[in-house]
């Protein structure tokens, strides 16, 4: 009686393991992803050109965490879901002029050391176009908006630059293609673009 027990017990956590979305509806997906690299980072890397009052500059020694970010979604069919998403970013960079309106400059002058706080939190929605066992293959649309909150460190004070400029602007991503593999628990990997990165891998669990 008990060996007939643990058989049963197990056979039913081997069948709750295979069950796919179809068989089990409704239910619910908790992700954690990183990804990178996203729009600011590239913008910055592509242009780390600015002028301010006469003289102009780059960015250098950049440095960029990636795009960390938790989520939820919830099936309301067994191929479509609807989530949210709360992304954090770190970025900084050196400013130093390199030329100037007034007189030639010797050489590049450190100014100041700019870093920026990206909160971001966003609302989606997701197709599975393909599934075959515990692989699946979907793309998703994720709008939003993102705060960064940037901080100004001075390493010259006989040069203007801009003050510290927090703002909150509207944010998108678009996951062309994901790649997950797992029944309940899975890993995945996904090519978009937006303000999770071009590339992204994480973990997630269907319930």
């Amino acid at each position: 009686m008990i060996l007939l027990a643990m058989m049963t017990v197990v056979d039913s956590m081997a069948q709750i393991s295979r069950v796919r979305d179809s068989e089990y509806f409704p239910r619910s997906e908790i992700y954690l992803q990183y990804g990178t690299p996203s729009v600011v980072e590239l913008a910055t890397k592509l242009n780390s050109r600015f002028s301010s009052e006469g003289y102009r500059g780059d960015s250098r020694n950049q440095k960029f965490s990636g795009i960390a970010a938790v989520g939820y979604n919830f099936f309301v069919h067994p191929r479509v879901s609807v989530g949210l998403d709360f992304g954090y970013g770190y970025g900084s960079a050196d400013m130093y002029i390199t030329d100037s309106e007034s007189m030639p400059l010797e050489a590049p002058i450190f100014v100041c050391r700019s870093t920026v706080n990206s909160y971001s939190a966003h609302v989606s929605a997701s197709y599975t176009y393909w599934q075959q066992g515990p692989m699946e293959c979907s793309g998703s649309l994720y709008l939003g908006v993102t705060y960064q909150d940037e901080s100004i460190v001075r390493g010259n004070e006989d040069y203007f630059i801009p003050e510290a400029n927090d703002r909150l602007r509207f944010s998108y991503h678009i996951t062309a293609v994901k790649f997950r593999y797992g029944e309940t628990f899975g890993g995945f990997a996904e090519l978009g673009f937006g303000y999770r990165g071009l590339v992204n891998v994480g973990l997630s669990i269907k319930i």
